[in-house]
């Protein structure tokens, strides 16, 4: 009797959870260039993918004006670098990317290589299911979700202004 191992479907979720495992991140998230979280893993339950979706892909587009004006077309990579975490931001294919998010800043390099490998499986599977895809992002409704992200980045704001007011 031979044992058969049934290996799962290559999906974007498992792609991005084997990222996690071997950079040691926290999460790492695939986006549309639209703000729209099409898959995460790891320990993002403290974070809020849908805030930090919609508001990387702002700064995204901001980053691809900066780009225009300095000679680029765009900057294919994006790197946060903060006390604690740190953020690391790539293109896969022509509308989305991956946003990783770590702590150990001397794994940057590992960051780096792991996510340049995992873009081609990301860009493929994105291609196959890009007809559920775009179902998906129909039933949310773009405008509908691009209201809901500009009063989300709002909030935020203005939880910021309030307190730079306080004395």
């Amino acid at each position: 009797m031979t044992d058969t191992v049934n290996s799962p479907e290559p999906s974007i979720n498992g792609t991005l959870a084997e990222l996690v495992e071997t950079t040691e991140a926290l999460t790492a998230l695939l986006i549309s260039r639209h703000g729209i979280c099409l898959g995460q893993a790891g320990g993002g339950a403290k974070l809020n993918a849908t805030a930090l979706a919609a508001l990387v892909a702002g700064m995204f587009s901001a980053t691809k004006e900066v780009a225009n004006i300095v000679g680029e077309e765009q900057f294919s990579i994006l790197l946060q670098q903060g006390e604690k975490r740190h953020i690391h931001i790539s293109l896969i294919g022509e509308k989305s990317m991956m946003v990783i998010v770590f702590e150990d800043y001397s794994r940057i390099g590992r960051v780096r290589l792991a996510a340049k490998k995992s873009s081609p499986a990301l860009v493929q599977l994105i291609n196959q299911n890009r007809q559920d895809t775009s179902s998906a992002i129909q039933d949310i409704s773009i405008p509908d979700f691009k209201e809901y992200a500009l009063n989300l980045i709002d909030r935020i704001f203005v939880i910021g202004e309030e307190e730079d007011d306080a004395p």
